[in-house]
């Protein structure tokens, strides 16, 4: 997972990482971890699922972001 893009995702769009996890209905704190660097909880599908249909992903950004092996 790329959580870089994840994150320029949610900016580019507008929103904060806690208006995003209120939206999904995730605890903030919650989502905040998870994208963190240091974090190793991996997404659920389920979530990825939200945040893809939230952010209004293409399933080709989807997988990129969920997906692929986070870019260094």
């Amino acid at each position: 997972m790329d959580k870089n893009l994840l994150k320029a995702e949610i900016v580019q769009k507008g929103f904060t990482i806690g208006q995003v996890a209120v939206a999904i209905g995730v605890n903030e704190a919650a989502l905040y971890s998870r994208l963190s660097k240091s974090s190793k909880k991996p997404f659920t599908l389920e979530l990825a699922s939200k945040l893809s249909t939230y952010l209004g992903l293409s399933p080709n950004r989807a997988y990129e972001i969920f997906l692929k092996e986070e870019s260094k």
